[in-house]
């Protein structure tokens, strides 16, 4: 974060911002202004390619359209293995041993995506608790600091006010 003139430089659009902002007031960006790391920013730059694939699994299987694909796909193979669907040939007969093990594979790989996730969400917020830890010892010493320093001026003034005006 860089201050020039009343103007504070947001580390991630570049865009301008008072100095008393909080937020970016950029509505695309909103990143939050301070003299912190960007843990987002911090965790994208450092994953995996796998990382980032097990990301996009674990959002497509979370997302109701996973199951209706699969509730599609269930029941084509179901009709093409009845036998009704004209000439095709039956290539995974009733009860679908191949059907089985084909889903047997895929529950092996999205549970294993799903945890490599997981596990990459927990070390993000592992990061955050970190970082929000940080920001409020920094904000505690400020405080006493501020505080002794009120302490200070109010012996001060005291001491003024008894030895009288000059």
């Amino acid at each position: 974060m860089s201050a020039v003139d009343d103007v504070v430089i947001c580390p991630r659009c570049q865009g301008e911002n008072s100095v008393d902002a909080v937020f970016c007031a950029n509505p695309a960006c909103h990143k939050a202004l301070g003299e912190f790391s960007f843990v987002t920013e911090e965790i994208a730059e450092h994953s995996s390619w796998l990382q980032r694939l097990s990301d996009r699994v674990a959002a497509w299987v979370g997302h109701p359209h996973f199951v209706s694909v699969h509730v599609i796909w269930f029941g084509l193979w179901a009709w093409i293995n009845s036998g009704e669907w004209g000439s095709t040939v039956v290539f995974d007969a009733y009860p679908y041993g191949l059907l089985g093990i084909i889903l047997a594979v895929e529950a092996v790989l999205i549970t294993s995506m799903l945890l490599i996730s997981n596990n990459r969400q927990n070390d993000a917020e592992a990061k955050r608790d970190e970082l929000e830890y940080e920001v409020n010892i920094s904000s505690y010493r400020l405080l006493m600091k501020l505080r002794h320093e009120l302490h200070e001026l109010h012996a001060r003034i005291e001491r003024v006010e008894q030895t009288g005006p000059r």
